[in-house]
């Protein structure tokens, strides 16, 4: 592994520096496209700040990086994808840290463990989070999108509910509960931090919010 420090500008306008870690098992060209690819959804989010998702065209994003609006439907469908891409690429990581938690954990305490570690990402992007979460607000499409994405973290989640607890999914209902349980839960914590800017403490509000909710989960279930 190598890592790349990138000079960037914030969606807020201040200066920073971008850690980008690259698998140096890549080869050239899958790094050249990582990297276009991030560029790419760094120039959308800082302009969709700026100007708003209506004043704010794919023609705008591709000049900030100086390449064509060809190179930028190679990555992404739509202004949307830019935003809900991120999410997407999240949901993946939530899957593959729920079924990496101990099989001897309940399965209530193996998804708020996975959600836990899914902040970490959240507090380290603080700033695409926090613009995504404003975006959906401010724009249709955006939030049509967002609830697709969150089906699809529950599908996810389900699936690897299911198989922990060795079931049909399609004939017990507890993993399916337990996904849209944890993930209301969840999504009402990072709302609450994404409207106050980002400013409060996202581990205790999802660490809250998911103590409220798991008491009955972790209980074994009565034989019918």
């Amino acid at each position: 592994m190598s890592v790349v420090w990138q000079p960037l500008t914030d969606y807020g306008g201040r200066q920073m520096l971008c850690c980008a870690v690259m698998d140096t098992t890549m080869g050239l060209r899958e790094r050249k496209k990582l990297r276009t690819r991030e560029q790419l959804t760094d120039a959308a989010f800082r302009l969709l700040t700026e100007r708003g998702f209506d004043a704010t065209t794919i023609e705008d994003i591709v000049e900030q990086v100086e390449v064509s609006p060809r190179t930028f439907f190679r990555y992404f469908d739509s202004k949307e994808d830019v935003v809900i891409g991120f999410f997407d690429d999240l949901g993946l990581e939530l899957r593959a840290l729920l079924e990496a938690r101990p099989a001897e954990e309940p399965p209530f305490t193996a998804v708020r463990r996975a959600l836990a570690s899914l902040v970490d990402v959240y507090v380290s992007d603080e700033e695409r989070v926090v613009a995504a979460k404003r975006l959906a607000n401010e724009t249709l499409s955006i939030r049509a999108r967002l609830l697709d994405k969150h089906a699809r973290w529950e599908n996810g989640m389900t699936e690897g509910l299911a198989a922990r607890l060795r079931v049909d999914p399609e004939r017990d209902p507890r993993p399916r509960l337990i996904a849209a349980v944890a993930l209301a839960a969840y999504s009402t914590a990072v709302n609450e931090w994404s409207a106050a800017g980002g400013k409060g403490n996202l581990r205790a509000l999802v660490d809250d919010a998911l103590e409220a909710v798991g008491h009955g989960f972790d209980r074994p279930s009565n034989p019918r």
